[in-house]
């Protein structure tokens, strides 16, 4: 009997200590204890420096960065260098957050390094990245358009599976509209960063901001959200105000230059960002340029106006020959040359809202109703741009080569499969009555005119 009581007992012990641990873990969750929402990019030169940027409770005001030039070996300890973040606090609606970064320089060029972000008990994995070599040589990136909504279910597979694709990818560019509420991160950060995961601990973000990074919870605002800033860090070269949202960073032979088409200012600062763009594309030495910014040149979603958007910009893009313009905001694929051979404007979409498209006369190659990245290869005297689908699928293709006079010369791919022109999930409902009567008329002289 006694033995009965005993085992009753410590049954009821073992029972109520289970509980409690389950209670401990569910209030202070792997997430909640360690670093988090971890992710590289450049403030300073991609060859020399590295930008880190993370997470944590408000438990952990204070936080670091240590790091160590990578080895095979796991016995590096006696070399790491620590450096102490910069920290934010941050109330979101879910919760006080701290916000660190670290922005490491005098990097040796063309180096890996490990590193781990953390405080006290509570450390990241270790986790590497390497530096660029600051010559001509080849290379890749990925272009992404809008991932936006239902991020955690659908988007995150054009990430993943672009990444899988493309592990020697060098960055990872994103023309906008991460996010769909810009201030709010449920269903919003806390769903983007985990998309990418590991990858962006190891593969550098270079993104353009969007209007929904100017949405804090429903309305769009005057001022990009706080939780841009806090999220990246990229550089302060932009127009006064505009810093890390208006900005260019040279990587090896190319330049980057984002814009911030969303942004709300004056006409004097309009004037300043378009003087800015100039010298930036005048200025720069290398071999080739391309510029990002959300909104596609011209409406394209089946009830926008088709107008130019930006005819100044386009004026400059098409002055100096900018080869490739990288955009989104359209929710559907497009490219195409408008009043020039150049630039080659490109819209896509990486998440799975999707829009039905209106088929302007500029279009070369379209397509609805897929979710897509980019593959864009880089070497001195060509570029390869690839438009794959997430199943790895080519969808499009082109290739700019520079002749010996210096001359871009451009070709697109050959055997590529037939457009998919199907229109979005609930077209019907979505449209006016008129937009959904004359899709059929339209794809049609669309199609026809591409045969001729």
């Amino acid at each position: 009997m006694k033995k009965i009581i005993y085992l009753f007992i410590s049954f009821s012990i073992l029972a109520f200590h289970c509980q409690g641990q389950k209670k401990e873990e569910n209030n202070n969750s792997l997430l909640e204890q360690l670093p988090h929402q971890i992710k590289l990019s450049w403030e300073t030169a991609p060859e020399n420096s590295q930008a880190v940027s993370w997470r944590t409770r408000a438990t952990e005001s204070k936080s670091y960065l240590e790091y160590v030039e990578a080895t095979a070996s796991p016995f590096f300890v006696d070399r790491i260098e620590k450096f102490e973040a910069i920290s934010e606090p941050y109330e979101s609606e879910d919760g006080l957050w701290y916000y660190h970064a670290v922005n490491l320089q005098n990097l040796k060029p063309n180096t890996q390094y490990s590193y781990r972000v953390g405080h006290k008990d509570h450390w990241s994995e270790w986790s590497e990245f390497k530096t660029a070599t600051g010559q001509s040589e080849p290379f890749k990136f990925l272009y992404f358009g809008d991932v936006q909504r239902y991020i955690h279910s659908l988007g995150s597979r054009a990430l993943r599976q672009a990444v899988l694709a493309n592990p020697d990818a060098k960055f990872m560019l994103f023309a906008g509209d991460l996010i769909h509420r810009g201030g709010l991160n449920t269903e919003n950060w806390n769903e983007f960063f985990p998309a990418g995961g590991w990858a962006f601990q190891n593969i550098p973000i270079i993104a353009t901001p969007g209007n929904h990074e100017h949405k804090w919870a429903t309305k769009e605002t005057k001022e990009i959200t706080p939780l841009w800033n806090l999220n990246f860090c990229f550089p302060k070269n932009g127009p006064k105000g505009q810093e890390e949202q208006t900005y260019f960073v040279d990587y090896n032979n190319i330049r980057v230059i984002s814009l911030d088409t969303s942004a709300k200012i004056t006409d004097e600062q309009k004037q300043e960002t378009y003087i800015w763009l100039e010298n930036a594309l005048k200025e720069f030495e290398g071999d080739w340029i391309f510029v990002t910014f959300h909104h596609a040149m011209a409406g394209l979603a089946r009830n926008r106006n088709p107008v130019i958007r930006f005819p100044e910009v386009k004026a400059l893009l098409e002055k100096y020959k900018v080869p490739m313009v990288l955009t989104g905001h359209e929710h559907l694929y497009a490219r195409g040359r408008m009043d020039g051979d150049f630039p080659i404007y490109a819209v896509s979409v990486a998440g799975p809202y999707q829009n039905a498209i209106q088929f302007s006369d500029w279009i070369e190659r379209a397509g609805t109703s897929m979710q897509l990245y980019q593959e864009i290869y880089v070497s001195e005297n060509e570029l390869k741009y690839v438009a794959k689908t997430v199943l790895g699928e080519v969808y499009d293709a082109f290739t700019i080569a520079k002749n010996s006079e210096g001359e871009m010369q451009f070709e697109e791919g050959i055997d590529l499969p037939a457009e998919s022109l199907v229109p979005t999930k609930d077209f019907e409902k979505r449209y006016d009555k008129e937009l959904v009567k004359s899709y059929e008329t339209d794809r049609a002289k669309y199609l026809q005119r591409k045969k001729q």
